[in-house]
């Protein structure tokens, strides 16, 4: 078929997810690939649009005035009344004409849906085997319907996502015609709740696979591995199939001898695997899919991209920016800040935000999520340029000019800079003298806004150089293998950064400190001993403090908490001491030899290379050398916060000692800022003491014991298995608390905020309840189920197919929850 109305999968390529959605556009991603989608149409959000338009005013006159279930209620109301346009009709007959024996699978393609971050799991609706003009048209009015439901509005107030702003797309599917000895189900590319999350998770389950996706019955789980062989699988007992039937859908009993057997063999699960990969491997990021076999015939009915994994949280990447404990005031101040710019380098790069926590701190060290370093690592762009052939193509496509941001970014960050420094000046001379403590919080939290919109694109340069040095690598690995690392070396050997500047005046200083060989040789135990000591070396003196005036900025840790190089110039005098002790020419003459040797190095490798790959090389080896330079004086200009932050911070703690909350007035950086503000807010600062006491404590018991590298490894806790019932892990973490068991949906209202939820299973219609839950605990469903998506979503934990936990459990009951594990553990209250 083909008209403008309902576009095939072809024909919908050039529409853009604002016109066909997010599931859609998973849909048409994988048909590009050449993965085995059944047949489809689209109809796209400009359709939706139109019926709507004349019911605008009056919609908007009920968003104003009602609450999400009455405005939910109304607006339904309103439009089910209505009848589709003409034309939409005529194309859903001649569809059906068309295709006279053909059922339909009607899906919901919203145009904030399968986002990630926004998966509406299961919120909108999808309609199976649909056949028939009249059933059709039910059918997309059923799911445009569906933006309107009361958990989809509350869904979308939660996400920030207006009302107004969202669009409903259709996909009008061919049905696979799965039997009940055929197999159907869900499979995540990468393993979101289990130990190895290069596995494959399947859930599959006997006939339709709408079974495991609501959650409403248990279902089978296999993990297969990188070779695809089963690492692991869990076998349910399996009493009923969906299948296809003359009016729709209907639930048939199976064989007893059939319930316990594996709705997929070895075989059928490394296909699967396969499947998952296929489509992680065209969307460039892991996938979570919907799949079905009707025969021997395996189908990919929905692919999007995975929204959260289980965390692993390491030092690996975190042990070098922080090597040392960091004090709350610090991190918890520069958190928020970090996670928004690495979201900002995502987008930039084309790649899904990262909703979770990347870093952060445990027993005052930050730990980084390894599991995400990984996922997103091996997606970057260019990440996968590992021979001549694939480089070659990739220049042909358009090579880095394909990637808008490289280009823009340098200049973007510039154009930002001036304002930042004119900020930090004024921040720099403001007068404490007569300010009071609310004023002084004011003006730390006005100097975290402007660090966080300065930081904004500093990650994404970082990224970048990352992703710069790595393709540099490879295009030279492509030529001179043997040599590679050695000439990547030599290519940026004296790129211009400004820490080269900086260790270009302190050597210059050190070569006018070398005129006083009774001066370098001294030690300077503290500031005021160095001091001392200038007072007989003017010039010198003199020069060290334009230095520090200029560079003084610069941090001698991480963590504000620690002194700048101005405040503790000992310590840089130190250096300058180091320099001065090294031969007169030693400086110059390297970095000559170094800078001829670099431009010598890259004349002969572009000689060495194919002409028709020289530009490319000669623009990449330019581009490594400006991001080499840019990361650096972005790094150079971020510590300028320093000063400012320290002041501001200290002010704050010089009046904590005047009300008598505090001893020692750096101390302010051991009270967490949500607390700090609070204490400020109310005037109350009776609870300061001790807690800055504690989190000192804290503090300095971790400097006096090293990080554990794999956090948790180390203090493995026994846990005792009588009282404790394995199910699914749905959602990762843990959470300890009394459980509330509803079994009927008149309990809504009776839920306590932070329970536990027991259920049976959940619904779209259950999501209000995830808000106010600390962890959800059901009866049936697996990973991929409403429970455990929104869970997900939400970040709380959760576990699936607990066998009879509405009645082994009572509310009031006391229980630890596992959601990476999978366990619940009754215990005693406390």
């Amino acid at each position: 078929m083909k008209n403008n109305i309902l576009p095939s999968l072809d024909e919908a390529q050039h529409l853009d997810i604002q016109a066909v959605g997010g599931k859609a556009m998973g849909l048409i991603r994988s048909h590009q690939a050449g993965l085995a989608v059944p047949e489809a149409f689209i109809v796209p959000t400009n359709i939706y649009q139109a019926w709507l338009a004349p019911f605008k005013t009056a919609i908007a006159q009920y968003e104003q005035q009602h609450n999400a279930n009455e405005k939910s209620q109304k607006i339904r109301a309103l439009l089910q009344q209505q009848a589709l346009s003409p034309e939409l009709i005529q194309a859903l007959q001649q569809l059906q004409q068309d295709n006279p024996d053909t059922y339909f699978a009607v899906r919901s393609s919203g145009s904030a849906e399968d986002l990630p971050g926004a998966a509406f799991a299961g919120l909108h609706d999808t309609l199976l085997n649909v056949h028939g003009v009249a059933a059709l048209q039910q059918a997309v009015l059923q799911c445009w319907l569906s933006l309107w439901n009361p958990e989809v509005i509350i869904y979308r107030e939660r996400l920030g996502v207006p009302d107004h702003a969202a669009a409903m797309a259709i996909v009008i599917q061919k049905m696979v015609n799965v039997g009940p000895q055929d197999a159907a189900g869900v499979a995540f590319s990468i393993d979101p709740v289990g130990e190895d999350i290069e596995n494959v998770l399947i859930n599959a389950a006997f006939g339709l696979g709408e079974t495991v996706v609501a959650g409403e019955a248990e279902v089978d789980e296999f993990r297969i591995n990188a070779q695809g062989a089963i690492d692991s699988q869990h076998i349910a007992q399996k009493t009923h199939a969906l299948v296809r039937a003359a009016s729709g859908s209907t639930l048939l009993e199976l064989p007893i001898t059939q319930q316990q057997q594996p709705a997929l063999n070895a075989q059928q699960a490394k296909q699967v695997a396969e499947l998952a990969r296929l489509a992680e491997q065209h969307a460039t990021f892991p996938q979570d899919i919907e799949w079905a076999f009707e025969g021997d015939q395996l189908y990919l009915l929905q692919s999007r991209a995975v929204t959260r994994f289980a965390p692993r949280w390491t030092r690996d990447e975190s042990a070098e920016r922080f090597p040392n404990p960091v004090t709350p005031l610090t991190w918890q101040l520069c958190e928020d800040g970090f996670h928004q710019s690495l979201n900002y380098s995502f987008q930039l790069m084309g790649l899904p935000p990262f909703h979770d926590k990347w870093f952060v701190l445990k027993d005052n060290y930050v730990y980084g999520n390894q599991n995400a370093v990984r996922v997103y690592a091996g997606r970057m762009p260019i990440a996968s340029l590992n021979s001549t052939e694939k480089l070659a193509a990739f220049i042909e496509s358009g090579g880095l000019w394909q990637f808008t941001w490289i280009s823009e970014l340098p200049t973007r960050w510039m154009n930002d800079l001036d304002s930042y420094l004119l900020a930090i000046g004024r921040l720099n001379d403001i007068d404490y003298q007569h300010k009071s403590i609310t004023e002084c919080w004011e003006i730390l939290q006005q100097i975290n806004t402007l660090g966080t919109a300065y930081f904004l694109p500093n990650i994404a340069i970082s990224l970048t150089q990352s992703l710069l040095y790595q393709t540099l690598r490879k295009v030279l690995e492509q030529f001179i293998p043997s040599q590679a690392q050695q000439v990547f070396d030599q290519l940026i050997a004296t790129t211009e950064t400004k820490t080269a500047l900086v260790n270009q005046a302190m050597w210059e200083l050190s070569r006018l400190l070398r005129q006083h060989d009774e001066l370098y040789t001294r030690s300077f135990e503290n500031t005021q001993q160095l001091q001392d000591a200038l007072r007989d070396y003017p010039k010198l003196a003199k020069k060290f403090q334009q230095f520090l005036a200029q560079h003084g900025h610069r941090e001698v840790d991480f963590d504000a908490y620690h002194a700048t190089w101005l405040e503790a110039p000992h310590l840089v005098f130190s250096q300058i001491q180091l320099m001065a002790k090294q031969q007169e020419d030693h400086h110059t003459v390297s970095y000559w030899q170094k800078r001829d040797q670099m431009l010598a190095t890259e004349l002969e490798i572009l000689k060495a290379v194919p002409e028709t790959f020289r530009f490319f090389l000669q623009e990449l080896i330019r581009l490594v050398r400006t991001y080499t330079a840019l990361d650096d004086i972005e790094h150079y200009h971020t510590t300028r916060l320093n000063i400012p932050f320290r002041r501001a911070a200290h002010e704050i703690g010089k009046r904590l000692v005047n009300y008598g909350a505090l001893d020692d007035a750096w101390d302010v950086f051991f009270i967490p800022p949500d607390t700090l503000g609070e204490a400020i807010a109310s005037q109350d600062f009776s609870d300061i003491r001790h807690l800055a006491a504690t989190e000192k404590a804290r503090y300095q018991h971790a400097q006096q014991h090293p990080a554990a590298w794999v956090y948790g490894e180390e203090n493995i806790i026994t846990t005792d298995h009588s009282g404790e019932r394995q199910g699914l892990a749905g959602s990762s973490g843990q959470a300890e608390g009394e459980v509330f068991v509803i079994t009927d949906p008149n309990q809504f209202v009776h839920f306590p905020s932070g329970a536990i939820l027991v259920a049976k299973t959940t619904n779209p219609a259950w999501t209000p309840l995830f808000y106010q839950a600390k962890a959800v605990i059901t009866e049936s469903g697996g990973p991929l189920s409403h429970g455990a998506v929104t869970a997900r979503e939400l970040g709380i934990p959760a576990v699936m197919s607990i066998r009879d936990a509405c009645s082994w459990l009572q509310s009031g009951d006391h229980v630890i929850v596992d959601g990476q594990k999978g366990t619940v553990r009754r215990c005693e209250s406390t």
